[in-house]
């Protein structure tokens, strides 16, 4: 079945933080009515399933108008054309695809020290693992630093304490292998961060996926 609770949750957000765990997360506190929320964002390599990820600057949503007449908080979004919910295969920009693989870079896995590795190409890999943590924690700090910027973030809402409390798989929900996070297959449900600075009047993307992933799907998001 698709990823549940399908949601855009528009808010201030305040700070943010690295959570290690079985999957390494940046989290992000944001501010709006009926939090504060918790946005989970993947930021490293883990299980052999490694991110893609693109940071689109100059960037315009694919339904400006009908994003910015939100109110802030959580809004449920339906999984269908014609509406909020994005899909990474299908949506479009100006006629042109919102998003593709190709613009995408490899975020590689954060590893030890290797055998026969300089000091100095260590360091460059972990430069290169890093840069998605740099690129958000930079924008997160833009936006906080505008007094009326706001980060959109689409995913799945979820609830820990029994109240809404935060949105996570913000990255690709579709192409997963049947038998590797295929049950979160579904077509207008991807997820993704797009972050609205009025002082500079520019919007910034965030797309996030897997290498795993295929991008050839059928109706119901499954590889095809």
């Amino acid at each position: 079945m698709p990823i549940t609770k399908y949601s855009v949750l528009a808010g201030d957000p305040t700070s943010g933080k690295v959570v290690t765990g079985a999957s390494t997360h940046y989290q992000i506190t944001m501010q709006a009515p009926g939090g504060p929320f918790t946005v989970a964002v993947n930021i490293q390599s883990v299980d052999g399933s490694e991110v893609l990820y693109d940071i689109v600057e100059n960037f315009t949503p694919p339904d400006l108008a009908g994003l910015t007449a939100l109110p802030m908080g959580m809004t449920a979004l339906k999984s269908e054309p014609g509406g909020l919910g994005l899909d990474f295969v299908r949506s479009t920009v100006n006629g042109a695809p919102m998003i593709t693989k190709a613009q995408m870079t490899l975020l590689p896995q954060l590893k030890a020290q290797a055998k026969g590795v300089s000091a100095e190409e260590q360091m460059v890999r972990r430069a290169r693992a890093k840069a998605l943590e740099n690129a958000v924690v930079t924008l997160l700090n833009m936006t906080i630093a505008d007094k009326d910027g706001v980060i959109y973030a689409f995913g799945s809402a979820f609830a820990d304490s029994g109240k809404v409390d935060g949105i996570h798989d913000i990255h690709m929900n579709q192409g997963n292998p049947v038998n590797n996070h295929g049950g979160d297959n579904g077509v207008w449900q991807d997820g993704a961060l797009f972050i609205n600075l009025p002082s500079k009047g520019t919007w910034t993307a965030v797309f996030i996926a897997f290498q795993t992933e295929s991008w050839n799907t059928d109706s119901s998001g499954n590889p095809v």
